[in-house]
């Protein structure tokens, strides 16, 4: 019966997400007003809700929270692929020739520092080859602005490479937008970029969708709302510091 408790807490958790009684969530069936940007939104499977449980739960430690991020960082990369161009190849197997596909166009992973950085061995484990630049944008708690801080961007931007931005969090969208009009000022194109997130609150995706309408976003929950501090609801709290474990954290900040 111990065994069954966690499981059965997380039926009970499924339940009242898709009734709409714990943290009302944005379904795409439902909701039209999902921007055209957020690109295959659906429902989420019962080990990708149990996992995004573990991360909202406020009573996870460093150690859970970490790992529970590996393990659901396999579901953002698979989003992804789905925005990317295949092609077909013919490889030998031990037996007999068959068909099978590669990616068509060469990939460059940007992350947003820092709380991007934990998405990025994931990505990684899937996109070995794949050069890696990384920004830092840190939002004033105060202001809510975004403040550019340092960037180092691989030369390979443009050629029609793809550019995967690692960013677990859009609550704004001030910080993203920031990100891309860097590398819009570096050469890539729009329809280039795709946003890899977790959690992305209404507000933040539409604001995007207005600034650059080429762009795709995958994101795994589109939250509630913003409150009246800019932070997600029901969100997760500070991503960057619930996965590095510091302790200065003020819970359901984001735009680390």
């Amino acid at each position: 019966m111990q065994r069954l408790r966690p499981l059965l807490y997380y039926f009970f958790i499924a339940g009242t997400l898709f009734t709409g009684s714990a943290g009302a969530m944005l379904d795409e069936y439902a909701e039209p007003s999902v921007p055209a940007i957020v690109k295959n939104y659906k429902p989420l499977s019962p080990l990708e809700l149990m996992l995004l449980t573990t991360l909202r739960d406020q009573n996870t430690d460093m150690a859970l929270f970490s790992g529970t991020v590996r393990n659901l960082t396999p579901f953002l990369v698979q989003r992804v692929f789905q925005c990317l161009e295949m092609q077909d190849v013919i490889i030998q197997t031990p037996v007999a020739q068959s068909i099978g596909a590669e990616l068509k166009n060469n990939i460059v992973l940007v992350t947003v520092l820092r709380s991007g950085d934990a998405l990025l061995e994931g990505f990684r484990r899937y996109l070995p080859d794949a050069p890696v630049g990384k920004i830092l944008v840190q939002r004033d708690e105060q202001t809510s602005e975004p403040n550019y801080l340092y960037r180092k961007v691989p030369k390979a931007f443009k050629n029609n490479k793809k550019i995967v931005i690692l960013e677990p969090m859009i609550a704004t969208g001030g910080s993203l937008s920031m990100v891309i009009e860097i590398l819009l000022h570096n050469g890539v194109a729009q329809e280039n970029i795709i946003v890899s997130s977790v959690v992305a609150a209404p507000e933040g995706l539409h604001k995007l969708a207005e600034k650059f309408p080429e762009i795709s976003v995958t994101v795994l929950s589109i939250d509630e709302k913003l409150n009246e501090k800019m932070f997600i609801v029901p969100g997760l709290g500070d991503f960057g510091d619930r996965f590095y474990g510091t302790d200065d954290y003020d819970a359901d900040s984001e735009d680390d």
